[in-house]
């Protein structure tokens, strides 16, 4: 059954790369997408790249004809976006599955059967399975086999795409554009994309050339460009750019932050200012926390958090990241779960021996290695990577499991967590205390 699922994404590739190059010049048709962004309990949002100028619109209903389906307007899709936008739907009902079609000046632009959302469920618990993964490569082979694996082996509610979404290295919105272009073609992720929805932040790859940090030249330009690619339900504060958000879904509170745009150079001194999120977007974190109801949180950044890591990461920022552990601690602020991607492996630590952190990856990037440390207690270098978290909060006490995939073999780790072990009133065994690593 899987290999015939694939041959089916293989052969919609195909036949679709063979209907693109021989429209003609001119023709109005769905270049690429559609790309599910956020979806609330009662909205969504939906990406899309037209051939040429065009009118951008949506039907969505509740039959799979779409019989009674409502059409929703968005932008005018202009050469100067690149034929690109977003369509924000409203008035959608909680827990429900829509069809729906993208229409092209007000022509479906799609064929039947027509994809799906699931618009979030409402309430204080729930269930959720969410993947995470980061560092696509270079080419577009480089990660076409994991998408096609992620597409057809099992299921998730969400996608977080945690930075290096792209191997770029620039702030010219051309090239993003033909990056982005190559991936969103891919049958595996396009398959995900119509489907599931992504919520996206960014790491060095993804946001310019060297330097990768505030002092980046055009970094504005990247910025612009991460939007418009990636439907989040916000980017920043109306005060403070950047590409940092927050949603939640029953249960779980997801906190997405942005490690570049305010980022202090790596080697500029520690006087007490030096910070990887910049003092706004710290602030606003401590609030969200503070604020937050959900028993389980996540806090998603581009770069690791663990405490042996390499330059990159926060270990150049150590002041910072212990003052937020402080924070943490010191409000009582539990059920705190890190993720992180950059490293070209897939490895789970206890940080400070209280925060499990996953560091997911790579997608289709070349692999690195790294030795254990006091802190990891899994890992994995080679191979193509991704993860997937499955949270149940409708008991009294949540049951945390992690699952590791590796692309072409499947599941290679299903880790259940206690409640103590989440929460950090219990130590986890490390690979220095004779655990064992995965390393095939």
């Amino acid at each position: 059954m899987k290999i015939r699922s694939w041959s089916v994404l293989v052969a919609i590739s195909f036949c679709t790369s063979l209907s693109l190059a021989a429209a003609p010049a001119g023709e109005t048709y769905l270049e690429l997408g559609p790309l599910l962004g956020h979806v609330g309990p009662k909205e969504a949002k939906i990406w899309a790249k037209a051939s040429v100028q065009a009118d951008l619109s949506l039907r969505i209903g509740l039959k799979e004809d779409l019989s009674d389906g409502r059409d929703v307007k968005g932008p005018r899709l202009e050469t100067s976006s690149d034929f690109i936008g977003q369509v924000a739907v409203t008035g959608l009902e909680p827990s429900h599955r829509y069809y729906y079609c993208l229409l092209l000046d007000d022509k479906p632009a799609m064929l039947r059967p027509y994809p799906t959302l699931s618009t979030a469920p409402e309430g204080e618990r729930g269930h959720i399975r969410f993947a995470f993964a980061s560092c696509v490569g270079y080419e577009a082979f480089d990660s076409a086999a994991t998408w096609g694996d992620m597409a057809t082996r099992t299921n998730f509610d969400l996608l977080l795409m945690l930075g290096d979404n792209t191997y770029a290295n620039t702030t010219d919105p051309k090239v993003f554009l033909k990056y982005f272009g190559v991936q969103r073609r891919l049958a595996g992720y396009a398959e995900i994309s119509r489907r599931v929805p992504q919520y996206a932040i960014w790491d060095n790859h993804d946001y310019s050339p060297e330097p990768c940090d505030k002092t980046a030249k055009n970094k504005e330009r990247s910025l612009q460009s991460f939007k418009n690619f990636w439907p989040n339900p916000a980017a920043g504060e109306s005060d403070n750019p950047g590409v940092y958000h927050q949603f939640s879904r029953p249960g779980v509170d997801f906190f997405m932050l942005d490690d570049r745009y305010d980022r202090s150079p790596d080697n500029s001194k520690d006087d007490g200012t030096k910070s990887l999120l910049g003092e706004k977007q710290l602030a606003w974190l401590k609030q969200a926390l503070l604020a937050a109801k959900a028993p389980v949180k996540v806090i998603a950044c581009g770069c690791e958090w663990e405490s042996h890591g390499i330059k990159n990461s926060w270990m150049t920022f150590r002041r910072e990241r212990d003052d937020l552990f402080k924070f943490l601690q010191d409000h009582s602020i539990t059920g705190v779960l890190l993720l992180s991607g950059d490293r070209h492996f897939t490895a789970a630590y206890q940080v400070i021996g209280k925060f499990i952190e996953v560091t997911s990856g790579p997608l289709g990037s070349h692999n690195s290695e790294t030795k254990p440390t006091s802190e990891m207690f899994w890992y994995s270098g080679p191979g193509r990577f991704y993860c997937i978290y499955d949270i149940d909060t409708t008991a009294s006490e949540p049951k945390v499991v992690l699952e590791i995939y590796k692309a072409s073999e499947g599941l290679v780790q299903r880790r259940a967590f206690t409640w103590d072990e989440v929460i950090g009133q219990a130590k986890i065994k490390t690979l220095l205390e004779g655990g064992k690593p995965l390393n095939r």
